[in-house]
């Protein structure tokens, strides 16, 4: 079985075999060349007989992927759709379709892997939270600009900032230097308050899991973070529970 997170711009993948992963990969992806771009990927990947997929990237991108897996092994993809309840984890928008599938697909991969209340963030262009209680229950969430795109802003929208380059820890003695802290010491101190507020939500046994391209680099700025675990694969995770029930 193969799972497909596709992103706006990178897509992961994982192949099971008896309820495990065993082989995980992630690629960024052009969207003006999407058959090339999966025959890269997937060149490796054995004959599938099933595939789930989450997708935010759009109509074409599903339709593109949908064409190449019927080309390459004559199957239909199912994709992922956020509804109001699936194995035992309960949306509680009002239109659940408003619900991001990410986010609802990594609320289901937290069900499947801790019997515990979580907090999911994930930490990519934009940041994502997700609460949800020990009975299932989603309980909330807030999205924040990511590290690149609060930095952009400030590239658009300030005279004399050019290009900024790496990251700088401290406090710096030069303009880019400034940006790359600031931005980087801003979303610390925004993913701190939310992990706080969260747990008075949830009680002392949630658990925070952190998932997202940025996710490693925001591990080690968090380390007071009680309970925390980095689950790179959530939606992964959360597709596998899916194709389950």
């Amino acid at each position: 079985m193969l799972t497909i997170d596709i992103g706006n711009s990178g897509v992961k993948w994982g192949i099971w075999q008896e309820g495990m992963l065993i082989l995980a990969e992630d690629s960024s992806y052009e969207k003006d060349s999407l058959h090339d771009t999966f025959d890269k990927i997937y060149s490796g990947a054995p004959y599938q007989d099933t595939v789930w997929a989450a997708c935010v990237a759009g109509a074409d991108v599903e339709k593109s992927l949908t064409d190449w897996i019927k080309k390459e092994w004559s199957i239909e993809p199912i994709f992922l759709r956020t509804t109001s309840e699936l194995g035992g984890v309960y949306n509680m928008y009002p239109q659940p379709e408003d619900h991001g599938v990410d986010r609802w697909a990594a609320l289901l991969g937290a069900k499947k892997l801790y019997d515990a209340p979580v907090c999911i963030i994930d930490v990519g262009t934009a940041v994502t939270v997700d609460l949800m209680d020990v009975g299932g229950v989603h309980r909330g969430g807030r999205i924040m600009p990511g590290l690149n795109m609060m930095r952009n802003s400030l590239l658009q929208n300030t005279v004399g900032i050019k290009d900024i380059d790496g990251d700088c820890p401290g406090f710096a003695i030069n303009t880019a230097d400034a940006v790359t802290s600031g931005t980087l010491h801003m979303l610390q101190a925004g993913l701190l308050e939310v992990c706080e507020s969260a747990k008075k939500r949830l009680g002392d046994e949630m658990l925070v899991i952190l998932t997202g391209g940025m996710a490693e680099k925001m591990l080690p700025m968090l380390e007071q973070v009680e309970n925390i675990h980095h689950e790179p694969h959530l939606v992964l995770y959360g597709l596998y529970y899916a194709s389950e029930q």
